[in-house]
């Protein structure tokens, strides 16, 4: 153990022992697990002067050279002018600031003043960060110091001001020193005084009050651990240099004691400070922390501004979560090939996600119905469903161009937050199954029925499956699509269709490419009497189709809607039946015209009496979706702000009540056992960005991010707002639990 390692074990002693009764906290946290006694500390003070002798120092090679400058045209009376003690340190030394940090002493100084002079405190100019012993945070000066003091005279000054200073310091290399001196300044007033410079370079450097014209802001956040306040203050500037910015605590007076910690720089201009109070047995904890943060000017020099931090409330807001861009690198590479790519791709997959299953599931039985056809229709047909998907898709993205234009701010799937569009699919695909079980046919240009597989499928009806398909579709993103999207929604109208196109020719791949090579299609099942069954069946997930929308619906308008929307679907089965009872190949024209007329009729008075009420109501005021997991906060900026400002590790959940995919990570991954033991035991803030209705603050969560749709799951490290960890759209457990190691990782640095 050389004699900084004493110094430093003495240090700690002399400020614990300071106050005699006073006592660590319950368990105990003395520096670096050492503990001693009153004369342990004159041991190791007595080790460490006897290692100083051993270095064979004397007065005239000591590293610090100690000198009393005033810079003044001259002394007035009854008047204030600065005195210093300049220090002048040899290359590779160090004295220490008013707070040395884990190690060190503080320069004192004593004044020894004629009568009627009263000096005020020592002012001390911005420190530097130094690490000694390895792990060891102080702060102090290098080269060169000047410690200023404002001294006032009295009414009448002496013939000659001889003004005395006992200064008394410790100095660290590789070994640390102590030293002191008598210093003496002398005047007769009327004569002038010379000018060094000195205190013309330091004046500059001493803190001052932090203004809103400086270029530097701070917010800080705190935890207490087993009594311990874990404060972290972050220090952000215009720019960053020579370890700038930076904070520097000063001293929390005789209740408590400072653990100095590390400086975390994120990058150029942003840092954190991270440091400990350890309270003494019985004594509260520290309400205010003062201190002193730094920052560089354009020209490199530096600068200090003294601050005030309330420890009992951590900051507002730590960073601006909503004006923070988490592109994570999705802009880097490729260009736009690269998300042309990851749309087709992603299209490919949307083909797997539940939204869409009903509907694929029946074009692939109307493929397998159409062995027999000869290739040329069937090529027609392929390129009919393909005809439908790709204009829905154009049309989604003239859309989402005039929307924007406006100055809308949407995202993908948001014709789903309103209740109106949310309300005729249910009609849609309610009819369409109604369809699928025989109860009506309904028949487009170009024969075939909508949805059906009875008597083949006509151009018409292709086109139609293949808008139905894809309006189904919206509520879902799949892998690589999310991406692709958010890139397209913050480009150009050229590059938005050209997305959209490419997503379009991903979903419609399969099926254009089993139509134009009808000889693939020997591999699919031959045509049979199960076939209406498959149909029948079909109609029944359509059937749960609306049910999910039922419910989605009623997590928008309330529970009361669902009952007036499901007296309107009653009205439309009852129309259906009516279409489907009275009308045949057989049925005259008045038949036909009579039978839609009381269908309409029905259809018309259902939506009068039960639908519009509802939809004006909707207008002025939608219900927010519940959050119906008690262990689930609302998404709220602040309090998210304030989570991860305090340090806390915070997960959200970008969801909507129209995501199947988003329902099914909820009720497989995220209620999954391990995944809720491990949340409670991090302590990890659980916060549900609900996206079902309309919500601005979220839409810009997920343009930050890149994202254009749910879902999207985040999560913040605690203390670390800088670097999110992005779950891919669908999850496991494992991949969950995954990342919530990662993130605890990062909430330790």
């Amino acid at each position: 153990m050389n004699l900084h390692d004493w110094l430093a074990i003495g240090l700690w002693m002399s400020r614990k022992q300071e106050n005699p009764g006073r006592l660590l906290p319950a368990g105990g946290r003395p520096l670096r697990g050492v503990t001693l006694t009153r004369p342990h500390l004159i041991m190791c003070l007595t080790l460490a002067a006897v290692s100083c002798l051993a270095q064979g120092f004397s007065a005239t090679t000591h590293p610090v050279q100690a000198r009393l400058v005033v810079e003044q045209e001259a002394i007035q009376a009854d008047a204030a002018f600065d005195i210093a003690v300049v220090l002048d340190m040899a290359p590779g030394w160090h004295t220490y600031w008013a707070f040395s940090g884990d190690a060190g002493l503080p320069t004192r100084v004593t004044w020894n003043l004629p009568e009627g002079f009263v000096a005020g405190d020592l002012r001390w100019p911005g420190p530097q960060r130094y690490t000694e012993g390895g792990d060891l945070t102080v702060f102090g000066y290098a080269d060169q110091v000047a410690l200023f003091t404002n001294v006032h005279t009295p009414a009448v000054l002496p013939d000659t001001i001889r003004i005395g200073a006992e200064v008394s310091w410790l100095v660290c290399a590789d070994v640390c020193i102590p030293g002191d001196t008598s210093l003496t300044w002398s005047y007769v007033p009327g004569t002038p005084i010379p000018d060094t410079g000195v205190l013309a370079r330091y004046r500059p450097l001493l803190p001052s009050p932090l203004t809103t014209d400086d270029p530097v802001s701070w917010t800080h956040s705190v935890r207490d651990v087993d009594d311990v306040q874990q404060v972290e203050v972050r220090v952000e500037a215009e720019r960053g240099t020579h370890g700038l910015p930076d904070f520097y605590p000063m001293p929390v007076g005789d209740s408590a004691y400072i653990e100095a910690g590390p400086r975390i720089e994120h990058e150029p201009g942003k840092a954190t400070s991270r440091l400990e109070i350890v309270p003494y047995v019985g004594e509260p904890p520290v309400r205010v922390l003062r201190g002193v943060i730094a920052y560089a000017q354009a020209d490199g020099e530096p600068r200090y501004r003294s601050i005030s931090i309330d420890l009992e409330r951590a900051s507002a807001a730590r960073f601006d979560l909503l004006g923070t861009k988490y592109r994570l690198d999705d802009d880097a590479g490729g260009g736009i090939w690269r998300f042309l790519l990851m749309a087709v791709v992603g299209g490919l997959i949307l083909n797997l996600m539940p939204c869409v299953l009903p509907v694929i599931s029946l074009k692939m039985m109307s493929l397998v119905s159409q062995a027999g056809e000869s290739v040329a229709r069937v090529r027609q047909l392929g390129l009919a469903f393909t005809a439908g998907i790709l204009a829905t898709f154009l049309a989604l993205a003239a859309t989402v161009v005039a929307l924007q234009a406006g100055g809308e701010q949407i995202g993908w799937g948001f014709q789903f937050q309103s209740p109106a569009f949310v309300l005729f699919l249910t009609g849609l695909v309610f009819v369409l199954g109604l369809s699928l079980f025989g109860v009506v046919t309904f028949r487009l240009p170009g024969s075939g029925s909508f949805g059906g597989l009875g008597d083949g499928e006509g151009v018409g009806s292709s086109f139609a499956n293949g808008v139905l398909a894809t309006v189904l579709a919206t509520p879902c993103t799949a892998p690589f699509l999310g991406a692709a999207l958010g890139f397209a929604f913050s480009q150009s109208a050229p590059i938005i269709f050209a997305v959209f196109a490419a997503a379009a020719l991903g979903m419609a791949l399969p099926y254009l490419l089993l139509t134009w090579y009808p000889g693939w299609m020997r591999y699919l099942p031959k045509p049979g009497a199960w076939m209406e069954r498959f149909k029948q069946g079909m109609g029944f997930l359509l059937m749960a189709t609306v049910l999910w929308l039922m419910w989605v619906l009623g997590k928008q308008l309330g529970m009361e809607a669902v009952v007036w929307a499901g007296s309107f679907l009653l009205c439309l089965a009852l129309g259906a039946w009516i279409l489907g009872s009275w009308i045949d190949l057989r049925s005259s024209g008045r038949q036909r015209l009579a039978a839609w007329t009381a269908a309409l009729a029905i259809a018309i008075a259902g939506y009068v009496v039960f639908l519009r009420p509802l939809l004006v109501e909707s207008a002025g005021s939608q219900a927010v979706a519940a959050i119906a997991d008690t262990d689930w906060e609302a998404f709220d900026v602040e309090r998210v702000e304030t989570h991860i400002g305090e340090g806390r590790t915070v997960f959200v959940d970008f969801t909507a009540e129209w995501c199947w995919t988003c329902k099914v990570n909820e009720r497989t991954v995220l209620s999954d056992a391990d995944v809720r033991a491990r949340f409670e035991e991090l302590d990890v803030v659980l916060v549900k960005a609900d996206w079902t209705s309309r919500n601005d603050e979220i839409t810009d969560m997920l343009r930050a991010f890149g994202r254009s749709g749910v879902p999207l799951y985040v999560i913040f490290p605690g203390g670390q707002p800088e670097r999110p960890l992005v779950l891919p759209e669908v999850i496991t457990a494992g991949i969950v639990l995954e990342y919530l190691e990662r993130a605890q990782a990062l909430s330790r640095r």
